[in-house]
């Protein structure tokens, strides 16, 4: 902050304030109580300072005391070691002048050039006892020249070494006697020597003696007053060296094993020092406390021979009573020291607690007179910060020589800015808010102000913390020093904003009541004259500003008096209302007017009443509202019209349907018609769809021709129509047959004749149902029978159709489950041929096992599944079961001629028929010529003749025979028999069951036979059941015949022993 400002002071420097010192300054405060007790952090200092000093004057003279402690240890340790290596030089002499006595000897020495081995080891073996027993020798070895192993005696015979020792092979290397501490064979560490063995300066081997150092460490104890305790690592001993070693004194721990060179006893918790550790070299010093007794643990390290390895044995030193000398003396150097520091604190309690009287008294003169002081600076101060509050003027100054500000309460507040924080640093959180032009122009204006020694007087804006923005005037002064250089700066901080916000309204409403679209008038109350227009209403009228000053309400308003006007505007000016509305017209000065609507409100200034008028010209949302209108009829047209009949459509007829059905409504319609065209897809499919549209078109006008007044037609859709009664004395019967009689009148369509007809249903009110939607449901219902019974009529509804509704509803869902459940199943009849009586068909029938009713034939179930989507489920399970039927029995090797399958027609015109008998001849890898397909004769004469057709033809070309089932019941005519893909005919059983007694029916058939002959197809004749029937067909000639005289209907089982049966005696099947 201040670095705008910087350069407005001569001779000042930024004081610097010291983060450690204020915390300082703020524990001393609040310790002691803001001053009044002094003498608790004195006091307090004073002790930790004298505990401080006794205790660092103890603590040095415990480090003296503990080095001359640590002086016997390190002592011991020296001596100790040059003891050790003394021994080692002394039993080393021994041990090279043993071996010189044994290399001249007599005995061994004649043995050895003998080269009598059993005589060497003789001698050897008396020499080591002796010498063991004489000279505490624990090994003696006689190697070859070669380090061979010649003879070897031990004290303990724990091992063998693998390899020589060092000092063996250092011998042979030099030539010379070699000594020195080693691992003898039983691998504890012993004084060793080596010499060569020549015998007429031939070298005949090598001997070898070893020297425990028990005797050597025992030696040593005694003189350093400490035990030696020899210690080995026990992996270095076989496994089966434990109970050896045991014998002879050795105990574990851990990974050690140790022995006591002396007769004192180990402290208890020896063993478990020894386990903590890992390698002998990382034992260190420990002190152990046992029995009343001090005695500390320190390693002593034995080099051996090879300079490589090392032995580490545990020196245990008793330091009982240096320890208790350490103690007298650093208890006698602690005691002396609190004594002297108790006596110090007594003389300087007294001279403390005569200072605090002091100090209190003073303080307390002072309070009372800065209390006053403060109450007086406290009434001014409130008084002035109320004063700015009240005008919103914050004051501040500024120390230009050491950059200190002071801010006034108010200038927080202005600032936005917490008023805890010190006067640098709210200024500085403030400037950093501001955009670099604003403190340009702080800055300038304070620097010119500084360097003229005058006042000053601007206006900026700040912006607070929160993102507001605030306008302030700010005025100020200089004050000189006595150089007259500026040295400080006053000044106030006005924040405007609100004045500055208004002023700025007032431009920014003017600008808009300019720029309004609407024209804004002001009027006198009193005189009705027209004291100001915006441009909009000056425009409009066509006049000047200085011209509407000379015109009163009624040069501009046509028609309208004085007395109207006030009139009009007597609801404000009497304070009732505080505005209205009026709808008129408006006078330009060139005499033409314009539609207005005004809004009128009074408004008072400087003692005289104004009327504001708001006019809009309303001229274009006039016009809009009509074409809105015009556009709201023409969408409701198209919402609830068919274009093409000219009739209400669905929608429509849902709305007025809940409107006259309302139960509310006394007057119901007495009948809902619910009719279509007969055939339409057919004139669709023919003559195109401008032929569909053109009947459909007709057939409105015609059906609002015949409701006339009686009911409403509308077309629910496609070629459906509905017919609402007018009233509740409305009668259907005379409308359905009027309606029936105009629907057959034929029509004409480029030369083509179309006769339409149409089904109808009809549901009266209230006997079929009080609400729009039972009664279509009923009514549907009715058209639905009207189609079943023929088409061309109309049919009131009656109850049982809705039973039957019901109950196809219900039989439905029992196929849909059936189907899922795998409950039905084949039942096979044979056809046979009338002449050889050999098989040539088989005829799959399909059953349903009912869980509850059994057993149930096609006839209860097809109608059913004809009108649903289950026609081709079904018919898949059938050809499944077929051609699987057909695959085990041409596995068995069974002749049964083709498997004839029942073909629905709506299984046929489905589009999944070709691929459901292409898959499942490729399941079961039948010849298709083995499958025959039977169907109906009216699958040609229905709306999707030609889909059949095609299908067929697919079939035909796949492989598939193609039967016409129950020829001779339906409309077939010759033309199909010869022009359709058909391999065969079946002759329906009506026809054989009349055959001898019906001559008629014999001719039919008979020509029917030779028909099928001439065209090189099949023939079967249906239903044979007697003999007679037999033998008359088969007077007509060669064909296939099948019925109950051969065989019934039988399940899967049945018919394989059936046909087992015929392939062995071909009189069987007759």
């Amino acid at each position: 902050m201040n670095s705008h400002v910087s350069d407005l002071g001569k001779n000042g420097s930024p004081k610097t304030q010291k983060r450690f010192s204020d915390r300082l300054d703020a524990v001393f405060k609040n310790w002691s109580a803001d001053g009044r007790l002094i003498s608790r952090p004195l006091k307090v200092t004073f002790i930790g300072f004298l505990v401080v000093t006794v205790l660092a004057l103890t603590a040095q003279n415990a480090l003296n005391e503990y080095r001359n402690f640590a002086k016997p240890i390190i002592a011991t340790t020296s001596s100790a070691e040059t003891l050790l290596e003394h021994q080692r030089q002394v039993a080393s002499l021994g041990l090279e002048q043993a071996l010189l006595g044994i290399s001249s000897g007599g005995r061994m020495k004649q043995a050895m050039l003998a080269g009598d081995i059993d005589s060497l080891e003789a001698s050897a073996d008396s020499l080591f006892r002796e010498l063991s027993v004489f000279h505490a020798i624990s090994e003696f070895s006689i190697y070859s020249p070669d380090l061979s192993v010649v003879y070897q005696a031990h004290e303990l015979d724990l091992q063998t070494p693998d390899t020589p020792d060092y000092l063996l092979q250092l011998a042979k290397k030099i030539g010379v006697t070699t000594r020195g501490f080693a691992f003898d064979d039983n691998g504890f560490l012993s004084i060793s020597a080596v010499r060569p063995w020549t015998i007429n300066d031939e070298l005949k081997g090598f001997l070898k003696l070893s020297r425990k150092v028990d005797e050597v460490l025992t030696f040593i104890g005694t003189s350093v007053n400490a035990q030696v305790i020899k210690l080995y690592r026990k992996d270095a001993f076989p496994r089966g060296s434990a109970q050896a070693l045991s014998r002879e004194g050795w105990a574990q721990a851990g990974p050690f094993i140790y022995k006591n060179t002396s007769h004192q006893k180990l402290p208890a918790h020896f063993a478990d020092y020894l386990a903590k550790f890992d390698q002998t070299a990382s034992i260190y010093e420990r002190i152990n406390y046992d029995g009343g007794q001090l005695k500390i643990a320190h390693s002593l390290a034995v080099s051996h021979a090879d300079r490589d390895h090392h032995t580490t044995f545990v020196l245990l030193q008793d330091m009982t009573d240096e320890f208790i000398a350490f103690l007298q003396s650093t208890a006698l150097s602690l005691g002396i020291g609190f004594a002297l520091a108790f006596g110090f604190w007594l003389i300087f309690n007294r001279l403390i607690h005569a200072l605090q009287r002091l100090v209190l008294s003073t303080r307390q003169r002072l309070e009372k007179e800065v209390q006053e002081n403060t109450a007086e600076l406290e009434a001014s101060r409130n008084r002035l910060q109320q004063a700015q509050k009240v005008a919103s003027i914050g004051s501040w100054e500024m120390d230009l020589i050491t950059k200190e500000v002071h801010w006034s309460e108010e200038m927080y507040n202005i600032a936005g800015l917490d008023p805890e924080l010190d006067g640098n640093a709210a200024q500085n959180q403030l400037f950093s808010l501001l955009p670099s032009e604003t403190l340009r122009l702080i800055e300038n204006s304070l620097k010119e102000a500084a360097e003229k020694s005058q006042g000053f007087d601007f206006e900026h804006e700040i912006i607070r913390p929160g993102g507001s923005t605030r306008h302030i005037h700010v005025r100020g002064n200089i004050q000189t020093d006595e150089f007259s250089d500026a040295a400080k700066v006053f000044a106030t901080s006005h924040d405007i904003t609100d004045w500055h916000l208004a002023q700025q309204q007032s431009l920014l409403l003017a600008d808009i009541l300019e720029a309004s679209m609407n024209e804004v008038y002001l009027i006198d109350a009193r005189t009705l004259n027209i004291e100001y227009a915006n441009s909009c209403g000056r425009e409009n009228l066509g006049y000047s500003m200085a011209e509407l000053f000379d015109c009163t309400v009624r040069d501009i308003s046509p028609g309208m008096t004085i007395e109207q006007f006030n009139s009009l505007v007597s609801p404000l000016r009497e304070g009732k209302q505080s505005y209205l509305k009026h709808e008129g017209h408006q006078l330009r000065k060139d005499g033409s007017s314009y539609p207005v609507e005004v809004r009128f409100q009074k408004y008072l200034e400087h003692n005289r009443d104004l009327y504001v008028a708001i006019a809009i010209d309303v001229t274009e949302r006039a016009a809009r509202e009509q074409e809105i209108r015009d556009a709201r009829d023409e969408a409701e047209r198209i919402a609830y019209f068919d274009a093409l009949t000219g009739l209400a459509n669905r929608a429509c007829c849902q709305r007025e349907a809940a409107i006259r059905f309302d139960k509310t409504n006394q007057n119901k319609p007495a009948f809902l018609i619910h009719l279509d065209l007969d055939n339409f897809k057919r004139i669709n499919d023919t003559l195109g769809h401008l032929a569909g549209d053109l009947c459909l078109e007709e057939a409105g006008r015609r059906l609002r021709d015949c409701c006339g007044e009686d009911a409403t037609a509308y077309r629910w859709g496609g070629d459906e129509f509905v017919i609402i009664a007018s009233s509740s004395a409305a009668d259907p019967a005379v409308l359905c047959n009027r309606a029936t009689s105009a629907m057959r009148i034929p029509m004409e369509f480029e030369g083509n004749q179309i006769w339409p007809s149409t089904s109808m249903g009809v549901a009266c009110c209230p006997a079929d149902g009080e609400t729009f939607e039972s009664l279509l449901v009923h009514a549907d219902l009715a058209l639905y029978h009207s189609k079943e019974k023929g088409k061309d009529r109309w049919s009131y509804f009656a109850e049982d159709m809705k039973l039957d509704s019901d109950a196809e509803a219900e039989t439905e869902k029992e196929l849909r489950r059936a189907i899922a459940n795998d409950e039905f199943f084949l039942v096979f009849q044979p056809q046979v041929n009338i002449r050889t009586r050999n098989v040539t068909g088989v005829e799959a029938l399909v059953r349903w096992r009912h869980p509850t009713k059994g057993v149930l034939a096609p006839g209860a179930f097809l109608s059913v599944v004809e009108k649903t989507n289950l026609a081709s489920q079904l018919g898949r399970v059938v050809l499944d079961k077929a051609l699987q039927a057909a695959r085990n029995w041409t596995d068995i090797g069974f002749r049964f001629g083709q498997i004839s399958v029942n073909i629905s027609p709506t299984h046929l015109v489905s589009g999944n028929l070709l691929a459901d008998f292409e898959e499942m001849i490729d399941t079961y890898n039948l010849p298709p010529s083995l499958i025959t397909a039977e169907v109906l004769e009216s699958v040609f004469f229905d709306d999707k003749k030609s889909d059949s057709t095609d299908v067929l033809e697919q079939l035909h070309q796949l492989g598939v025979q193609i039967e016409l089932d129950d020829f001779g019941t339906g409309y077939a005519s010759l033309s199909h028999v010869a022009d359709l893909p058909i391999n065969g005919l079946k002759i329906d059983r009506t026809f054989t069951a009349k055959l001898l007694s019906d001559h008629k029916k014999e001719i039919v058939i008979n020509q029917l036979i030779h028909l099928a002959r001439a065209l090189d197809i099949g023939v079967i004749c249906e239903g044979l059941e007697t003999d007679a029937q037999f033998e008359r067909l088969r007077m007509m000639g060669n064909f296939s015949v099948q019925g109950y005289l051969i065989a019934r209907p039988m399940e899967f089982e049945n018919m394989t022993s059936w046909l087992e049966a015929s392939s062995k005696d071909t009189l069987f099947v007759i």
